[in-house]
C-alpha cells in the first residue's frame, strides 16, 4: 500500500509545462500495481475514504481494470447524512492507445437500504441502471418504460457522441498529459499530471508520480480523492 505526504501542488502555467502522452501516464499508473489508500473531500472536509488498486488482465499490454471501493456519509437536501458505499470500475482498452470502454457504479446507502447499479458504455454512450430498495427492484433499464427525464438524458449522450464524432479531427484532445512537479515532504518531486476534459461537465486532473503512484484527483463536482494529506497545517489520519 502506498502512502504519500502531500502539502502543495504546482500548476504553473499548466499550457507551457512539457507535453506527454495520456496512454503513457495512464501505463505508468497499471504497471506499478498499487493498492493507494485515498480520502475523499468535499471542499476542504473529509467525508470518506476507501482503497483504489488496478489490474491487468494479461501482460502490460493487456486490457485493464481500475478499481476505487469506498464507504462514508453524505449530506442530502432534506437535512440528513446517510452513510454511502460506492464502488466505482473503469474499463481502459489495450495499450498504446489505452481507450476507455466501459464505467460501472455501485452505490449503496444506508436507512433505508437503497442500492444503485449504473453501468455507461463509452462507445455507444449508452447506460444501464438497476435499482433496489429493501431487497426490492423499483427501477430497471431492461424492465420497463422510462420516464421523460432517462429519455431526455440518453438523447442528451446521444448529441453528445455525435459531436464527439464530428470533431474527432480536431487537434484538441480529451486527455491531456504533462509533466511537471510537485511538493510532496517538504521535497519537490517530478509527476505526471492527467487531465480529461469532459463536455459539458469540465476538467478532472489526475496527478501521478514517475513510479506510477496515484497522488491525487480533482473533479469540477466539489470532491476531490487525496493521498494521506496535510490541510491547513493539520494532519488527516486514516
Amino acid at each position: 500500500m502506498t502512502t504519500w505526504l502531500v502539502t502543495s501542488t504546482f500548476y504553473p502555467e499548466f499550457e507551457r509545462l512539457p507535453k506527454v502522452q495520456p496512454a503513457l501516464i495512464l501505463d505508468k499508473f497499471l504497471e506499478s500495481d498499487e493498492v493507494t489508500h485515498l480520502f475523499v473531500y468535499e471542499g476542504e472536509k473529509n467525508i470518506g475514504d476507501g482503497m483504489l488498486s488496478s489490474r491487468l488482465k494479461g501482460d502490460l499490454e493487456s486490457e485493464a481494470e481500475i478499481r476505487f471501493v469506498g464507504k462514508g456519509q453524505l449530506d442530502f437536501p432534506d437535512g440528513n447524512s446517510r452513510r454511502v458505499n460506492i464502488r466505482i470500475s473503469v474499463f481502459v482498452g489495450t495499450a498504446p492507445t489505452r481507450k476507455l470502454k466501459d464505467i460501472n457504479f455501485r452505490i449503496s446507502l444506508q436507512d433505508p437500504d437503497v442500492n444503485m447499479l449504473f453501468s455507461f458504455d463509452t462507445n455507444s454512450y449508452d447506460f444501464n441502471y438497476q435499482i433496489m430498495e429493501g431487497g426490492q427492484i423499483i427501477a430497471d433499464s431492461n424492465k420497463e418504460d422510462e420516464n421523460p427525464e432517462i429519455q431526455e438524458a440518453r438523447e442528451l449522450l446521444k448529441l453528445l457522441k455525435l459531436n464527439s464524432n464530428q470533431n474527432s479531427g480536431d487537434q484538441q484532445s480529451v486527455a491531456d498529459g504533462r509533466w511537471g512537479s510537485m511538493e510532496i515532504a517538504g521535497h519537490r518531486t517530478p509527476v505526471y499530471f492527467l487531465v480529461l476534459d469532459i463536455a459539458g461537465t469540465g476538467k478532472i486532473k489526475f496527478t501521478i508520480s514517475e513510479a506510477g503512484e496515484f497522488i491525487e484527483m480533482k473533479t469540477p463536482f466539489g470532491y476531490d480523492l487525496k493521498s494521506k494529506v496535510i490541510m491547513k497545517g493539520n494532519k488527516i489520519q486514516p
